[in-house]
């Protein structure tokens, strides 16, 4: 009696340890803290003063307050614009000619939509990357564009997009100042938790007594493999295994005995 109480003993551990490898990840995930992002950031000092530093500001910020032309089209945007391609057509007519001009309804509200976001505009896959400072009149139909210089979007770039290190919440700071003890050249870049503040507004420009940074993504990791939580799993379910062997094997040696 007492072979078969063992027996039936070791068949339900062992049942309880089969599953395993599904609620111990699941244990895990639901009391493990949040997963990081899956790009390293970095902070480099830039000024507005230095040439390079504009081309720097410019391509990495630049997006804030300008769109590329190629942006525009059914490939990219289809549902973002009523008519990409005739929007499209419209400003590249006028970068090239500095006026331009549509009947179509739909090309004119993209036009108003895109000024109300946009100062500027650019081919980003033209031979020579120039921008142009553009409005629309006359409720969209006329497009005018003017040749504009790096150091101009640079400075508008900072003046609407740069964050004031002095004017972000405590965990906002948190997360700044964790790029920027993680950014020298031996660095790999600092890796914040996907619900760490600030993470949403990356990468950014920031200015912190004096200084101007430029963050961006700096490597990307992926995080990939069986986590310690599924190897765990996987013993215990191989134990659980061996219990029930076991726990057979007692059993038929108490139904002999009998």
């Amino acid at each position: 009696m007492r072979l078969r109480k063992l027996a039936f003993l070791l068949a339900v551990v062992g049942l309880v340890c089969l599953p395993a490898p599904v609620y111990l990840p699941a244990l895990a995930d639901a009391t493990s803290p949040p997963p990081k992002v899956s790009n390293s950031y970095r902070a480099e000092p830039v000024s507005l003063a230095n040439h390079s530093d504009v081309e720097t500001i410019v391509r990495r910020h630049g997006r804030s307050v300008s769109i590329s032309v190629h942006q525009v089209s059914h490939r990219y945007s289809a549902d973002e614009y009523r008519a990409p391609n005739e929007t499209r057509e419209t400003l590249e007519t006028a970068m090239r000619n500095g006026t331009a001009r549509t009947t179509a309804a739909g090309a004119q509200a993209d036009l108003r939509a895109i000024a109300r976001n946009n100062t500027y505009v650019h081919d980003a896959y033209a031979e020579r990357e120039q921008y142009y400072r553009f409005s629309v009149r006359e409720n969209g139909s006329v497009v005018t564009a003017r040749n504009a210089t790096l150091g101009r979007v640079a400075n508008t770039t900072v003046e609407r997009s740069a964050y004031s290190y002095a004017n972000l919440s405590p965990a906002a700071r948190e997360t700044v100042d964790g790029v920027l003890r993680n950014s020298s050249d031996g660095d790999f870049g600092y890796r914040p938790r996907v619900n760490d503040a600030f993470v949403d507004r990356l990468p950014a420009l920031v200015e912190k007594e004096g200084t101007l940074y430029s963050i961006t993504a700096y490597a990307h990791v992926d995080d990939f493999g069986f986590g310690a939580a599924l190897v765990v799993g996987l013993g215990v379910a191989g134990v659980g295994a061996v219990l029930l062997l076991v726990g057979g094997a007692v059993y038929a040696i108490a139904w002999w005995r009998e």
